[in-house]
């Protein structure tokens, strides 16, 4: 799809790392009311418009007088599987809905701002892979290595695919071919996982020493400086 944002492609990819139902943070301001309140993204209407749950009125009253067309609000979230960042932005309210879900309809912004939570960089991939139980040696589901570095990796699993989704702290090897043929295999512990509509998120953290793991990355060609 086009990009008529003004966004540049490295702001549009934070900006489409945002996953529906993640947590954001909202900072409203209007003549009568100044607050921060958390809500849940919704979505990205393609490049024109960003979806917001209207924050819950039990806990947030008045907020009414303050998110209403044409208002701006700031919005701040952690994309903390994918680039590793507290993302900032501006953006204007197009409309509220009240049917048939409370919604906030908002502009793309016209930039980011991000602050980067990491201490190592991970390199973003899309290499196929194969999970095997440590325990069992046994297949247990492909998946899709998302990033990697040289201390952990996140990992996506489709929602339809064959096999059984590991669990938080099990213990996996992670296969990856190699451009001979061969399989590189990284051991490691799932710390986290997160799940869209339509994949599951897992991240993975190493077990084996960093050296090994930088000597075995080298073979993908991936570039972890």
């Amino acid at each position: 799809m086009p990009n008529n944002s003004g966004l540049s492609r490295d702001e549009l990819f934070k900006l489409r790392s945002m996953r529906s139902g993640m947590i954001v943070d909202l900072q409203i301001h209007s003549p009568t009311l100044k607050r921060r309140v958390k809500t849940e993204f919704v979505g990205m209407d393609g490049n024109r418009s960003l979806i917001f749950r209207f924050p819950d009125e039990n806990k947030w009253a008045g907020l009414g007088g303050a998110i209403y067309m044409n208002n701006t609000m700031i919005v701040r979230c952690i994309l903390e599987d994918e680039t590793g960042e507290i993302v900032a932005f501006k953006v204007k309210i197009i409309i509220v809905i009240t049917k048939p879900s409370k919604l906030i309809f908002t502009s793309l912004p016209e930039s980011l701002q991000s602050h980067g939570l990491r201490t190592e960089q991970r390199a973003q991939t899309r290499i196929a892979a194969l999970l095997i139980d440590s325990q069992e040696r046994s297949h247990i589901v492909p998946c899709l290595v998302r990033d990697i570095s040289n201390q952990g990796c996140m990992i996506s699993i489709g929602r339809d695919a064959k096999g059984v989704k590991p669990l938080v702290d099990q213990e996996l090897e992670l296969l990856i071919p190699n451009s001979e043929g061969d399989d590189i295999s990284l051991s490691g512990h799932v710390r986290n996982k997160k799940e869209d509509d339509s994949r599951h998120y897992f991240g993975i953290k190493f077990c084996d020493d960093e050296n090994d793991v930088a000597k075995l990355l080298s073979q993908l060609l991936i570039n972890i400086d």
